[in-house]
């Protein structure tokens, strides 16, 4: 797989063009925040935003004007794509340190925001501007449904080989998109309809209309900020689960979403990644609750709360009505390992997604079969509906291998520092699997260094690694390039 993306380099021109559309709709988005701040007449912050708003539509304006767009090689489409979750945190950190923020921890909440992660270095939120607020939780609800499909819906045309690739180097599955601007316009339909219904019910369950509107936009894209200090645990039983409720249907791949809007339940049941979701919440909310009761030795209220964020944990929101930091060991590993696990492909979910999973141990099936069988047989390949061949599966296995050395590469630089080793684990895994879940490591007075890992993790966890890697390898940038059709040459890169 990776040597056939790397067989030609990078044409710098074509990614710059593509490139300066994403990036003049990323400044596109950059409004709502200036809205926002409009509203609550927070001028500075409105100035900032409007600044960031207009230069990013500059300079993606004239970027996407300098050559005419030719279909993309797939390395291409993942440096595009790496490069739009760099740049768009380094620019929205600007306007945020308004706030009083230093631009590296600017930077650090917009990282964590555009991967959809939640992890956030506020000693307290609830002292922050509006526009603070709603500014974190947009940038969730950006990337939750991903630049690169709002874009693909704006600006791209009818799609084609091109937007394909774009929007499978984000992920792989998004089968709904099909390579069409229809498609992404419904994509962004459903993500918005979730959006609009979460608001109205969290407004209607009591919550002021500012908070349900947060809350929606970080529970959907299961981002996990929360305006409150303590994440949704002020917050009422009813409100607590809608919320979670949201961050359920967040982490549930839009293609069947689709499927239920066409009435076709049956599909959405018998779907191997929504059921691996409710079993695994369910496993690990009663795990939490077992070990619970049996170090209290009775029930208490706590119960529900743990459930939350055991279900919080496995679509990697990241919402806490339980602090992390507060649990035993066992309770702690469990909520390890449902953030490693994550949610299904093609939703806003992170983690190594239920789908790996479920080819993984359907895979060491398939090896315990063959060993009972004659040489020459073959076994169907057949996992979650359809067949897979050897090239896929050994993505599969390759991207988990990856997720796993980052985590253990990171962790051992967090041990290097002399934390917890459960603790830094624990983080972590919060942080590549892009959920924000935190024992109280991550703080505004963590060292540079271990504020850096974490900001690699969360990149690298929403990005699936390859393309962060696809970026620095040698051959991406060297080598020979492929040339375009005789009728673009002299407006692309040779």
């Amino acid at each position: 797989m990776v040597a056939e993306i790397l067989s030609y380099a990078v044409r710098p021109r074509i990614v710059a063009v593509y490139f300066g559309q994403l990036l003049f709709v990323v400044g596109l988005s950059a409004l709502p925040p200036a809205i926002c701040a409009l509203v609550f007449r927070e001028w500075a912050h409105a100035v900032a935003y409007l600044m960031a708003a207009g230069g990013l539509v500059a300079v993606g304006w004239w970027l996407q004007r300098q050559a005419r767009p030719v279909d993309m090689q797939w390395n291409e489409a993942l440096v595009t794509v790496a490069a739009i979750f760099v740049v768009t945190p380094l620019v929205f950190a600007l306007p945020m340190t308004v706030s009083g923020l230093s631009y590296s921890d600017a930077v650090f909440e917009a990282i964590s925001g555009i991967t959809t992660t939640g992890l956030s270095t506020f000693a307290s939120v609830e002292d922050k501007t509006h526009t603070t607020i709603f500014a974190a939780a947009w940038l969730q609800w950006l990337g939750g449904i991903g630049i690169i499909v709002l874009s693909f819906a704006l600006l791209f045309g009818q799609g084609g080989a091109s937007a394909r690739r774009l929007t499978g180097a984000l992920s792989p599955q998004l089968g709904l998109l099909g390579g069409t601007r229809a498609y992404a316009l419904l994509a962004i339909r459903i993500y918005a309809g979730l959006t609009a219904i979460g608001i109205v019910a969290l407004w209607l369950s009591g919550t002021d209309l500012f908070s349900a509107i947060a809350l929606t936009l970080s529970s959907v894209s299961t981002g996990g900020f929360s305006p409150l200090n303590a994440s949704i645990g002020g917050l009422g039983a009813l409100t607590q689960t809608l919320v979670i409720v949201l961050c359920v249907l967040g982490a549930i791949a839009l293609p069947i979403h689709y499927d239920a809007l066409r009435g076709r339940w049956a599909s959405v049941i018998r779907d191997s990644e929504v059921r691996a979701l409710i079993a695994l919440g369910l496993a690990v909310s009663a795990v939490l609750v077992l070990r619970q009761w049996s170090l209290a030795g009775a029930p208490d209220r706590a119960w529900w709360q743990l459930v939350l964020t055991g279900f919080s944990a496995q679509t990697t929101a990241g919402f806490t009505s339980v602090s992390p930091g507060s649990l035993d060991g066992l309770s702690k590993g469990v909520l390890i390992v449902a953030m490693a696990i994550g949610g299904g492909v093609g939703s806003s979910a992170g983690g190594m997604k239920l789908l790996r999973l479920i080819v993984l141990i359907r895979l060491g099936w398939y090896l315990i079969a063959r060993t009972g069988l004659t040489p020459h047989a073959s076994v169907s390949t057949r996992i979650a509906g359809r067949e897979w061949d050897d090239r896929e599966l050994v993505l599969v296995l390759v991207t988990l291998g990856l997720f796993a050395a980052v985590i253990l590469a990171s962790w051992l630089v967090f041990l290097a520092y002399g934390y917890d080793a459960l603790d830094a684990l624990f983080e972590v895994v919060s942080a590549t699997g892009t959920v924000g879940m935190s024992t109280g490591i991550t703080r505004a007075a963590l060292e540079p260094v271990l504020k850096a890992v974490l900001c690699v993790d969360m990149l690298l966890g929403r990005l699936e690694i390859i393309a962060l890697m696809v970026v620095v390898f040698p051959g991406t940038w060297i080598g020979h390039r492929q040339t375009p059709p005789d009728s673009e040459q002299g407006e692309a890169d040779q």
